[in-house]
């Protein structure tokens, strides 16, 4: 069976994240970078523009102001934020397709609902940024579209596996491929060049056993994933993980802020439709 690098390595010969979206990446990341250079390389792609700026303008944003420009959008969303949609676009042509077993479809509108509640958790419960923990929500299952591309009869395997109850997502990945994509997932984001806390969070996401504190990036994006299971935005219906004891006694504790963006999100949502809808 391959492991998780023999799929990569077959993965980045078929699709890699485009040029222009590793250098923003290295540029947020890049403590003495400007948002002159930020704007110069967004610059590169003209279409790339037009749809951040559709994307800053759109009611998720609720700027005050039309942006008619990279560099005012860099001004008032941030280089961070941009950075996420820059990401948002980059991936989107990644997740398309329908299928009985696996459709990349529900994936991504998954993905997308877990970033947004990845957000909401960060700011209202723990008064974070939620820039980071969003894009983790974005990318936190880009592994298994690797693995469709690489290995989809073996990944439609697992899934029907999963579904049947024999085993959580993973455990069935790696008894049908070899690996997960939580594993698969990790060195795809490694080799772009993500933050380690993204990183850390994208390879943990399924482990309830690894809960560092309540308030990291991992856990976040793990109760972010249990609520949007919940609320039946996910995409493959099977058994839903429970959450590690210490992040179901914080839920408890905080269950009527949880109920709120619980009621919130549809409403969120709707804002961030130009997020994840397609353009077909």
């Amino acid at each position: 069976m391959p492991s998780a690098k023999d799929i990569i390595r077959k993965f980045t010969e078929l699709k890699t994240l485009p040029h222009v979206a590793i250098k923003v990446t290295q540029l947020v990341n890049d403590d003495h970078s400007t948002m002159q250079d930020f704007e110069e390389i967004i610059k590169l792609d003209p279409v790339l523009v037009t749809r951040l700026l559709r994307l800053v303008n759109s009611p998720y944003f609720a700027l005050s102001q039309k942006v008619e420009s990279i560099s005012k959008a860099v001004v008032f969303a941030g280089m961070r934020q941009l950075r996420n949609l820059v990401a948002v676009e980059s991936l989107r042509g990644m997740f398309k397709g329908d299928g009985v077993d696996f459709s990349p479809q529900k994936l991504w509108l998954h993905s997308a609902t877990v970033a947004i509640l990845s957000g909401m958790i960060a700011k209202r419960i723990f008064g974070k940024d939620g820039d980071d923990v969003f894009l983790a929500g974005i990318i936190h299952d880009i592994g298994l579209i690797v693995e469709n591309q690489i290995a989809g009869e073996q990944l439609r395997e697992a899934c029907r596996a999963f579904r049947e109850g024999k085993g959580t997502l993973p455990e069935c990945e790696r008894a049908a491929i070899g690996t997960d994509h939580a594993e698969v997932g990790y060195l795809l984001a490694k080799d772009w060049g993500l933050p380690q806390e993204v990183l850390s969070s994208i390879k943990s996401h399924h482990l309830a056993k690894q809960v560092k504190s309540v308030s990291s990036t991992g856990s976040i994006l793990q109760l972010a994933e249990f609520m949007a299971g919940k609320m039946q935005y996910f995409h493959m219906p099977g058994p839903l993980e429970p959450l590690a004891p210490e992040l179901a006694a914080h839920v408890k504790q905080r269950m009527s802020d949880y109920k709120i963006i619980i009621r919130d999100l549809p409403g969120e949502m709707v804002m961030a439709k130009e997020l994840y809808e397609s353009d077909d």
